[in-house]
């Protein structure tokens, strides 16, 4: 049973009670996040080819059944197409028009494209043709970016031995586009020694590999450059009988659900693959009916998430009130909605003291939402018209930002009103998955405040509070905070409502969101609105910002967190020549990132004969030790320092 209170009006002194009770049912009611995973393949044992949309219950682990067919495609003909077949040949699904993709690479390395809605694939006659034929073009394992329209990456390899060489390419069916095959540098030494596995994005536009058994992180940003980066994450176990991984699919906050099969196919398994932590745990999940087995994998999330704010307080005269409160819907997945809607009651808020309500729209609403012009926040709560045809959409994904004006009379202007807007929708293609979110408090409109994936975690789905006298003062009321990283360097930028001059504001960072540290001070000016800290961390990873500032009743107040991740610092391909060296020697290496590097040359009794710190650029370096024909013939040690990191090479002394 759903909970559909949608604001919080108590007695002062049963507040916290009543409004942690109401908390807990809102966020043990609704589900803003449900994954149905696709895939092709196999009842486990038989012959019997199917294509599958499965649903995921991450609280009992099982994957159950929702849709099956087998597609009846063009066959033959000239060029002679494939047909289906689970085993030769890969899924994705597209954000951007909601259909699923078939691939299928015949000798010769031409690739068939077909697709169809993942709720009504062609099973009749006559066959549906391909969409797409590419000549000469090996289209395999390829998985679509939920951020770009039609933009899809592939995973290739090159060699005929293992390990084998790793290359990232883009490709774009709607333009026929197929970019350069760009080297994939796979970090901690990794090597891919055996070619099965899978390509998945999730929701957030993260790109994922997960290939013989090792799970990598692809930072797709630098493509275009000449090489992108795998983040080795970690080796997946699944115990014995020789498995390995052939899909994967992904869930939500750092999870995923994968498909095994051993050498012999013999036997069906899914597991779930949960990285929140940064390392592997993998848990048994129950299999579907049939006991089918995926051979690939593609994922379909239905998502949706709200964010509310306090945005103005204006006294119109007397005990008279203005109140303005913005309020945001975002799609949070990877499929469009329909049936989407929020509600706003703002008459149980405020009680007696309400006198009217509107809503409009704050710059230009998606095609498929449109503001209900009858709301009053009292007998008609729906800020949108609503219906099958309120649609937001994915691939990019969709929002909505609404602004609430609230006209009071004698509001006790000393009391704390909270306020929630309850947001819902339901899968386009599945009607029945229904999805719900109540709103975050976040003065950034932050749907997903800790970015996991899914904006209902407990301390996300938080009434936005208001008191009228010094409303400008609550905690996440004033601040607006984004992050954006490039290479090395951590933007931040925010903005300060109703400012004031001295407002001391520090910039804060944390490794896990919990524990900060002070990295900056900035002063406040009323004539400033904007401002920014630029960050440059010691390595690479995930951090996590905020802002702390003292208000002018010398409380200390937070900004919300934001979350960034930056690539990791590397040194690589360290060199010397000539070793054995005579009078002077070179040594090359490759660093992803603009810094000081200090070389030392030591004898081998660990004696300094020679030091220097050279500033290096990003990429390859050469540099050039002189005037060593004077030295002993014997062994020396030369030993690099960088980003808190030591590097050293054994060399031979000649004459």
């Amino acid at each position: 049973m759903k909970t559909i209170a949608t604001n919080i009006q108590t007695k002062k002194g049963s507040i916290l009670l009543v409004l942690s009770i109401l908390i807990v049912q809102i966020i043990s009611a609704q589900n803003a996040v449900i994954s149905t995973p696709l895939g092709i393949g196999k009842d486990c044992n038989t012959t019997k080819d199917s294509f599958r949309v499965l649903q995921y219950n991450p609280t009992t682990n099982a994957l159950s059944s929702i849709f099956s067919c087998k597609p009846n495609l063009v066959s033959g003909g000239t060029p002679s197409a494939p047909g289906f077949s689970s085993s030769a040949g890969s899924i994705a699904f597209n954000p951007t028009n909601e259909n699923v993709y078939y691939i299928a690479t015949t000798t010769g390395n031409n690739s068939f494209v077909y697709n169809w809605r993942p709720d009504t694939c062609h099973t009749t006659t006559p066959k549906q043709p391909y969409s797409n034929y590419f000549a000469t073009q090996f289209i395999v394992g390829l998985d679509f970016n939920p951020a770009v329209a039609n933009e899809g990456y592939q995973l290739e390899f090159t060699g005929s031995t293992a390990p084998y060489n790793s290359f990232l390419r883009k490709v774009n069916f709607s333009s026929s586009y197929f970019g350069p095959s760009e080297p994939i540098t796979f970090t901690s030494g990794k090597k891919i020694y055996v070619q099965n596995g899978d390509i998945i994005f999730t929701p957030g536009a993260d790109l994922y590999v997960a290939f013989n058994n090792k799970m990598f992180k692809i930072d797709y940003s630098t493509y275009g450059t000449g090489s992108v980066t795998g983040t080795y994450i970690d080796t997946l176990n699944f115990g014995s009988g020789g498995y390995n991984l052939t899909g994967i699919a992904y869930v939500a906050k750092g999870t995923f659900i994968g498909s095994l099969q051993n050498s012999s196919s013999s036997a069906c398994k899914f597991v779930e693959i949960d990285i929140s932590s940064g390392s592997a745990v993998i848990t048994p999940v129950t299999l579907p009916s049939n006991n089918f087995t995926a051979t690939d994998m593609g994922t379909m999330i239905s998502g949706i998430g709200v964010a509310k704010k306090v945005a103005a307080v204006v006294n119109t005269g007397g005990t008279n009130y203005k109140i303005t409160y913005d309020v945001k819907v975002k799609n949070q997945g990877n499929t469009f909605l329909k049936n989407v809607q929020v509600l706003d009651s703002v008459k149980k808020v405020f009680g007696t003291s309400f006198v009217s309500a509107s809503v409009t729209a704050l710059g230009t609403l998606p095609p498929g939402l449109t503001i209900n012009s009858s709301y009053n926040g009292n007998t008609d709560c729906k800020l949108f018209v609503g219906g099958t045809s309120s649609i937001l959409r994915a691939g990019p994904a969709d929002s909505a930002t609404v602004r609430i004006t609230v006209n009071l009379s004698n509001p006790d202007i000393n009391y704390t009103y909270y306020n929630t807007a309850l947001g819902s929708a339901t899968n386009k293609n599945f009607g029945a998955i229904n999805i719900i979110d109540s709103s975050n408090n976040s003065g950034g409109l932050r749907t997903d405040l800790n970015n996991n994936g899914i904006p209902d975690d407990a301390n996300e789905d938080i009434p936005t509070p208001l008191k009228i006298n010094g409303w400008t003062i609550l905690a996440q009321s004033v601040l607006n905070l984004n992050a954006t990283a490039k290479k090395e360097v951590i933007n931040l930028t925010w903005e300060l409502i109703n400012t004031e001059d001295n407002l001391t504001m520090y910039v804060q960072r944390s490794k896990d969101g919990y524990s900060f540290i002070n990295i900056g001070r900035v002063e406040s000016s009323n004539q400033i609105t904007n401002y920014n800290w630029t960050d440059i961390p010691d390595e690479g990873g995930t951090y996590f910002y905020r802002i702390s500032f003292l208000n002018k009743e010398q409380k200390t107040q937070f900004s919300d967190i934001v979350k960034v991740t930056i690539e990791p610092r590397t040194f690589t391909n360290f060199n010397v020549t000539p070793n054995p060296f005579t009078s002077s020697l070179k040594f090359s290496f490759f660093i992803s990132y603009n810094d000081f590097v200090n070389y030392t040359l030591f004898d081998n009794n660990m004696k300094m004969i020679k030091s220097e710190k050279r500033y290096c650029q990003q990429g390859e370096s050469t540099l050039t030790i002189d005037n060593l024909s004077n030295l002993s013939q014997g062994v020396y040690i030369l030993q690099i320092k960088t980003n808190g990191n030591t590097f050293t090479k054994k060399l031979i002394k000649t004459n």
